[in-house]
């Protein structure tokens, strides 16, 4: 089983991220951020990137304020989450071969379940692929390893079975925490040497290389 995070690692969405954190702060009056900033933020799920944003810009502490924010946001993003967004050249390419090799794939994200499964389908299709899961409020955000334990149950697969990627030291983490192969990913969100210094299984640096990936 080959389980893929979405953000950076399948899926080049910091442009679509940066332009809805933006817009949605421009909504409320307040600055934007460079986008290298919000890459920063990227990671641990919406909660956190839009805190982070707001923190950046010196917004003042106020809880209400800023879970309206935060659902402005989830909106603006979730009714139109592949604006901007594409596959990362290879992708598509190294995924068939996985598919026709008879390999079960599966998504797994920080970002709210209901826009994984929407962004999934529009930029792969329907049924792509086997099982896509984001945050739910019964699951535990990455790098917590429950979302792993429900798709090894949802498969009944082995741990040993399961290689995992992914382009931050969330998924690092996550997978470590799950006792999975972890492979980072160094064309997402984090450079290599950040990376390395959270001891991946392995790492690599390009999408061409996933198919050719076996667990130790």
């Amino acid at each position: 089983m080959y389980i893929f995070d979405i953000d950076g690692t399948l899926l080049y969405t910091i442009d679509s991220i940066a332009y809805n954190v933006n817009e949605s702060l421009k909504d409320f009056g307040l600055e934007g951020l460079p986008k290298e900033k919000i890459r920063e933020f990227v990671g641990n799920g919406p909660v956190v990137l839009i805190n982070k944003s707001l923190d950046y810009i010196n917004f003042e502490n106020n809880v209400e304020k800023r879970l309206e924010i935060l659902n402005h946001y989830n909106k603006k993003y979730d009714s139109n989450p592949s604006y901007l967004t594409k596959p990362y050249d290879g992708i598509v390419d190294q995924l068939n071969k996985l598919k026709e090799s008879g390999e079960i794939i599966v998504s797994f994200s920080n970002k709210p379940d209901s826009t994984c499964k929407k962004v999934i389908e529009e930029i792969f299709g329907r049924g792509y692929f086997d099982y896509v899961l984001g945050y739910r409020e019964d699951i535990k955000r990455k790098p917590s390893p429950e979302g792993m334990f429900i798709i090894k149950e949802r498969f009944g697969v082995d741990f040993t079975d399961i290689i995992y990627f992914g382009d931050s030291e969330v998924d690092i983490e996550c997978g470590k925490n799950a006792g999975v192969f972890t492979v980072g990913c160094s064309w997402g969100f984090r450079d290599k040497d950040f990376l390395l210094s959270y001891n991946p299984d392995l790492l690599i640096d390009s999408p061409t290389e996933i198919s050719k990936v076996r667990r130790v």
